[in-house]
């Protein structure tokens, strides 16, 4: 029975298939084609409106029927792109774009390139992540991802399917308004240093930044870009191709840093020969050449000269020391001359180590002294500020050959010797004074910057060591031994790491030098204002290095300092020498040359002036601080107050018994009242 049963199933079944192919007439089977039906909506608002929507502070929540529409240019197929969608208002020349930020992975299964979509804001907010603006789902004040369930409410799709035509642009014209567009470069190619290189990280999944380079058609190189790669794509473990030619990519950035984004590895299309970097950039001019260009005044480089400068880098910031600097000079033995370039961007190192050789281009950009060093960069008034983050790869080129630099071996005698500013320099036999002595670089703890003051035995220089607050080593304690210390050479030296002071000798006890350094005549010409002067001498037996001292000046009375104080820099006063400190007019009244030339030497007859040394301390004073000058025992007015040749000590403390006082005032109180004195003959600058 049983065997019956199975044998009437069996028929059963090749009866019902036998049926079914009866039905197909040849051997393809078709697919059902289901209509696409296209939505019924309407933009209301364009990309560009919806990004001025957002106001800095949070993400902003919309709460009306805003709707924009868009094309979609991304695609997080390979993995490259992830949780989110960019999208841009035309297919071909776009003006505008955005990105949305999606809690949902393979998004272009449903938003496929090409694709055009309506956004369908209500609810959702414009908020800034990460330097940009974007379209995402409030979470609280921040700008977070529209969830998964909700993405089909918001962004609805069209039936347009379209071709979208990248917009050709170069690294330098990119842009903040051309943000999550499809774009295209052309002439590009990695950089050297980057052949041999996978696109990521072939170890692990970590997120690689690679550095495009790009040429004009004279393979003159014109800028950088950064193309970003996940450890996550499915091309990350490919070689970099080492020719040159177009790539195509999502323009975007992380803050202040532009970066390219490719959908796959077929948007890099180099199939032309590289450009020979060693031909890339040719010097124009010498560092030397443009250091002579200074002349106390803003330097314009401009567009006309294409100066272009080969520099060898000499700074660090790995161990915290010279944030947002890197400092160049023209040799890596012997230089002859050095600069600092001011850049907005951490980890200088990174891409430009010590020993790099380095091109420069100077169009556009700027020089003047900041601080007392020769410093290149963006103008800011009559200053120089930083070059932007995104723009510093258009302006300094690595070539990618290092080289060791040798630091020039200098006494301290030499660092006032402009030929080694800005360059490295070993310093030898020095040691911290004794007062800095158990110091540490900066300061044992807080991030507070520092110098701290070096020092050779019977040398009357003394030279700042300057630590960042924030460098690796600035909490640790300064070494009392004595021996070299290596670093760039400015008004003060930066080392670059903790290594660069190498004290192995035994600390020595250095004579102490007490500096006699004495105002000994202060001058008010009734015929030349613009010729008053200060008269300063040398009364000790050791010659003085003055860096760092200051001229102040009370003036009618007052109890503070007068602003922007006359301040002494690599101005060594010798035993019996003098210093002149004058107004503008004296050289062209005595035919002779000051020290230092300032509109600050103004007093008129009833103003005080004071010396102080490097570390603040009284030293010398005419006058009295608090008290007008003017019918006192110390008036000088339209004449001059000579020091007593028996007086050779300074003193901090004014004592009238130490002056001759000649003045056109008739007061009484003073040695010689009616007495106006008349440039020059009535005066002595240089001769006591």
């Amino acid at each position: 029975m049983k065997q019956l049963e199975k044998i009437k199933f069996i028929a059963f079944l090749f009866f019902v298939i036998s049926m079914y192919l009866s039905c197909v007439k040849d051997d393809g089977f078709s697919t059902p084609k289901v209509a696409c039906v296209e939505p019924e909506i309407t933009a209301t608002n364009t990309i560009s409106q919806v990004k001025d929507m957002y106001t800095f502070g949070g993400a902003t929540k919309i709460e009306t029927d805003v709707i924009i529409k868009g094309y979609v240019v991304s695609s997080d197929k390979s993995g490259n792109i992830y949780k989110s969608l960019s999208i841009q208002d035309k297919p071909e020349n776009p003006t505008a774009a955005i990105k949305i930020s999606i809690d949902q992975s393979d998004i272009y299964t449903t938003y496929n390139v090409g694709r055009k979509v309506f956004v369908k804001l209500k609810g959702l907010a414009v908020g800034y992540s990460f330097g940009s603006i974007q379209i995402g789902k409030a979470a609280d004040t921040e700008l977070g991802r529209i969830p998964a369930l909700e993405v089909k409410n918001h962004i609805i799709r069209s039936c347009e399917v379209v071709e979208i035509t990248p917009k050709v642009v170069t690294i330098n014209e990119l842009d903040e308004s051309m943000l999550e567009m499809l774009i295209q470069i052309d002439n590009v190619q990695f950089k050297a240093t980057e052949l041999g290189n996978a696109y990521g990280n072939i170890k692990n999944s970590t997120t690689e930044n690679r550095v495009l380079e790009s040429f004009n058609s004279n393979c003159n190189l014109t800028g950088e870009v950064l193309l970003r790669n996940s450890g996550y794509s499915d091309f990350k473990n490919q070689l970099l191709p080492e020719g040159k030619g177009s790539i195509i990519a999502i323009f975007s950035n992380y803050y202040e840093d532009f970066q390219l984004y490719i959908r796959g590895a077929e948007d890099v299309k180099f199939t032309e020969t590289r450009c020979d970097y060693t031909n890339a950039l040719m010097p124009t001019i010498s560092l030397l050449e443009i250091t002579e260009m200074y002349q106390n005044n803003l330097v314009e480089f401009g567009v006309a000269h294409n100066y272009v400068v080969e520099g060898f880098v000499i700074s660090s910031d790995e161990s915290g020391n010279f944030k947002n600097r890197l400092i160049i000079q023209d040799a890596i033995e012997n230089p002859t001359a050095g600069v600092q370039l001011l850049i907005d961007k951490d980890l200088i190192f990174e891409d430009y180590n010590e020993g790099d050789k380095v091109f420069v281009k100077l169009d556009k950009l700027y020089m003047n002294k900041v601080d007392g060093v020769l410093t290149i960069g963006y103008p800011k008034g009559t200053g120089i500020a930083k070059i932007e983050t995104s723009k510093v790869g258009s302006f300094i080129f690595n070539s990618g050959e290092n080289f060791t630099i040798i630091p020039t071996k200098i006494p301290i005698a030499e660092v006032n010797n402009l030929v080694y500013k800005n360059t490295l320099v070993t310093i030898t036999d020095v040691q911290l004074t004794v007062n800095e002595l158990g110091s540490a670089f900066a300061f044992y703890t807080g991030n507070n910057d520092a110098i701290r003051t070096i020092e050779s035995c019977n040398e009357p220089i003394k030279l700042g060591v300057f630590t960042d607050g924030e460098a690796t080593f600035a909490n640790e304690k300064f070494p009392e031994g004595s021996g070299t210390i290596t670093g760039v050479l400015s008004s003060n030296l930066e080392i670059r790491q903790l290594e660069d002071v190498v004290f192995s000798d035994a600390y020595k006890e250095c004579p102490i030098i007490i500096p006699k350094i004495m105002i000994t005549e202060v001058a008010d010409p009734k015929n030349s204002v613009s010729s008053r002067f200060v008269e300063l001498y040398n009364a000790g037996t050791t010659e003085i290095d003055l860096t760092g001292w200051k001229l102040n000046k009370y003036v009618n009375g007052a109890t503070t300092v007068s602003n922007s104080p006359v301040e002494f820099s690599g101005i060594i006063i010798p035993v019996g020498g003098f210093i002149i400190v004058a107004n503008t007019g004296f050289a062209d009244m005595f035919s002779l040359t000051p020290d230092i030339a300032s509109t600050y030497i103004s007093g008129n007859g009833d103003d005080v002036y004071e010396l102080v040394d490097n570390s603040g301390n009284s030293i010398d004073i005419f006058g009295v601080i608090g008290e007008d000058g003017n019918g006192t025992n110390w008036e000088y007015l339209d004449g001059q107050a000579i020091r007593n040749l028996d007086v050779n000590e300074p003193n901090k403390i004014f004592t009238f018994n130490e002056w001759i006082c000649n003045s056109d005032a008739n007061n009484n109180l003073i040695t010689n009242p009616n007495t106006p004195k008349n440039a020059p003959n009535g005066f002595s600058p240089n001769l006591r």
